[in-house]
């Protein structure tokens, strides 16, 4: 890479920062502003009247939310593939209008994503209508139905099992949506970052035009590649290259290197954004697997809630070991004396010296 071209590369990315940063800063003024036309109950009013999809408080218990939940869940079996359904969305928006920086100064109310955030409702569910003790809504394939029967049998045997992501690896996406942990969303005209903390893991949507990376040019990822648009507020994007995984511990389904999804989100209240997500998987799924995801603001005046930079593997202690039956254990912690149970673990002593490393030195 020559000088120049590095040099290029490094002022759009400071170009990309300032940006953010200047609609970060004008975003109050805006929001002020905006607020003496149309109050926080008429913005989410207009957003319901624009998307459909907005049902209010309790929706998930409802038989509205029940038929448009399902109406959803029709209209992405419509569609052989995820491309299919995004090109349906691309083609119903007519002729897309980039994002300004105008317009995320003029309508706040839809565009302004600060502050920090979490899963609004679900727990550790994929689908998060899904309470504890029901069936995934998913329509599994055979080899889909197998590898839960597995996991079914490996919990009802051992009691436990070992996730993937003890090893400090990325969730990846679709399981990106479910972790329980802060966000922050970043809306740029070019780019959107949907960020989470867990692992520093981050999303980049473009919505500069740009499509696909060729597939003889791609590669799977934990995040994979995701380019979109904006329609009248909500960001309408697909996602693809992705890696293989499991939507949530348990007994959640896996997906395979052949997942994609199709995902609309939308700021729908002055505290919430809501995502309507459709996944597509030959390999685990007969039909795409519809859900609506949702993520709530966080009071937090004071700034003490900030995204802190996250590596679980500086600490020895964060260590997971695979035993013999599947399941995880800690290594021996350098902070107990004795850690009973864990010490005498025969997966832990069978390791040998190398994770019995000494305790820090205490400061004084």
């Amino acid at each position: 890479m020559t000088n120049s071209t590095q040099a290029m590369k490094r002022l759009n990315v400071v170009a990309l920062a300032a940006a953010s940063l200047l609609v970060a800063a004008l975003g109050a003024v805006a929001t002020a502003a905006f607020a003496q036309e149309e109050s926080a109950t008429d913005a989410a009013a207009r957003a319901a009247e624009a998307v459909g999809w907005v049902i209010g408080e309790g929706r998930r218990d409802s038989r509205e939310w029940a038929a448009e939940k399902q109406r959803l869940q029709q209209l992405g079996e419509r569609f052989d593939s995820a491309e299919a359904l995004y090109r349906h969305f691309r083609e119903e928006a007519g002729n897309i209008t980039p994002l300004t920086y105008r317009d995320l100064l003029e309508h706040a109310e839809l565009y302004d994503w600060r502050g920090i955030w979490t899963r609004a409702s679900g727990g550790l569910q994929y689908d998060p209508d899904v309470r504890p003790g029901e069936e995934n809504t998913a329509q599994l394939t055979p080899a889909g139905q197998a590898a839960v029967a597995a996991k079914i049998r490996q919990l009802s045997t051992t009691g436990g099992e070992y996730d993937p992501i003890s090893d400090c690896r990325p969730p990846g996406v679709p399981r990106w949506l479910t972790e329980p942990f802060l966000r922050e969303f970043t809306v740029a005209p070019h780019q959107t970052w949907l960020i989470n903390e867990m692992v520093n893991d981050i999303r980049r949507v473009y919505t500069d035009g740009r499509e696909h990376t060729a597939p003889e040019d791609a590669y799977p990822s934990w995040n994979g590649d995701s380019v979109g648009f904006w329609d009248d507020g909500t960001l309408i994007f697909s996602t693809k290259y992705l890696m293989e995984g499991q939507y949530q511990r348990g007994t959640m389904p896996n997906y395979s290197f052949e997942v994609e999804t199709v995902e609309r989100w939308r700021r729908t209240g002055e505290d919430l954004i809501e995502a309507d997500v459709w996944v597509y998987d030959p390999v685990n799924l007969a039909e795409p697997w519809y859900t609506r995801q949702a993520y709530t603001r966080l009071s937090n005046e004071d700034g003490f809630l900030r995204i802190r930079y996250w590596d679980c593997r500086e600490n020895p202690n964060n260590d997971i070991i695979v035993t013999d039956d599947g399941t995880s254990q800690f290594p021996d912690f350098t902070f107990v004396d004795d850690d009973a149970e864990v010490s005498d673990d025969p997966n832990v002593t069978a390791r040998g010296s190398d994770l019995n490393t000494e305790a820090p030195a205490s400061v004084e």
